[in-house]
C-alpha cells in the first residue's frame, strides 16, 4: 500500500491503530512532539522511563562521537546489534491503539543516524504480527511523523525513501504526518548547554540499562 503523506493535521487527531512517537532511551520526552505526548498521555511516560530504566527499550550499538566541532558533535553508528520500542496500548473514545516509542536517539543531545531509522522500520516491518496481537486486532494503519529530520539532525528526502523502502509495500496504510517546524536554534542551545562526557572517536558500546528524542515529527 503506498506511504500517504498528510500535510496541516494533527498525528494525535489520526484513528490509526499505531501512533508513532520520536524518542530516546533516557526516559525523557522534554521537546516537541515527545513533549506533547507525554502531556497527552501521562501513564504511557510513567511506563516509558521504566522501561528506559530497566534497559527494555534500548538501541545496542557500537558508535563513535566526533566533537572536534563541540557545537556540531557528529554520532557515527559502526554497527546496530538490537534495536527495541517501548510499546504501550491506550485507549481513546472508547477504541484502542498503540503508541510505539521509536528511539531515534542513543543520547538526546547528540544527533541521530539513519542506521538507527533504519533499524527501527525493520523493526515495524517484521513485527506487525506482534504488535496486531498486543492490540487485539489487525494493524490496517500507521500514523508516523517525519522520525530524525527534526532535532535528529537528518535529511528528511533520505529518511522518506527509507520509510517507503520498508513500510511502502505492506498490507498497512502509512500516514506520515508532515506538519513539522524545526527549533534548530533551540536544539543548538541544547547541545551547547549539555555535558557531553565523551571523547572524541572513542568508540562505545551501549548495553542498556544505557537508558535515547527526537524532536517530533520527528
Amino acid at each position: 500500500m503506498p506511504v500517504v503523506y498528510i500535510q496541516n493535521k494533527s498525528i494525535f487527531d489520526s484513528d490509526a491503530d499505531v501512533l508513532v512517537n520520536s524518542t530516546n532511551v533516557k526516559g525523557v520526552m522534554g521537546a516537541g512532539i515527545a513533549r506533547e505526548f507525554k502531556r497527552r498521555f501521562p501513564e504511557m511516560f510513567k511506563d516509558y522511563k521504566k522501561a528506559c530504566r530497566k534497559g527494555d527499550t534500548r538501541i545496542l550499538a557500537k558508535f563513535e562521537v566526533d566533537l572536534r566541532d563541540y557545537k556540531n558533535p557528529k554520532l557515527i553508528i559502526c554497527n546496530i546489534y538490537d534495536w527495541k520500542p517501548h510499546v504501550w496500548v491506550e485507549r481513546k473514545n472508547g477504541k484502542d491503539f498503540i503508541i510505539l516509542n521509536f528511539p531515534t536517539k542513543i543520547y538526546w543531545d547528540l544527533p541521530s543516524d539513519y542506521k538507527i531509522i533504519e533499524a527501527g522500520l525493520k523493526w515495524i516491518r517484521n513485527n506487525l504480527s506482534f504488535l496486531s496481537e498486543k492490540l487485539g486486532r489487525k494493524i490496517k494503519k500507521i500514523a508516523i511523523p517525519q522520525i530524525g529530520a527534526g532535532y535528529g539532525g537528518l535529511e528528511w528526502n533520505t529518511v522518506k525513501n527509507l520509510i517507503e523502502e520498508y513500510l511502502g509495500d505492506l498490507d498497512v496504510l502509512v500516514e506520515v504526518y508532515l506538519n513539522y517546524e524545526k527549533g534548530r536554534q533551540e536544539q543548538k542551545i541544547l547541545v551547547n548547554n549539555s555535558k557531553i562526557n565523551i571523547k572524541s572517536n572513542q568508540n562505545k558500546n551501549i548495553k542498556s540499562k544505557p537508558n535515547l528524542s527526537d524532536f517530533g515529527i520527528s
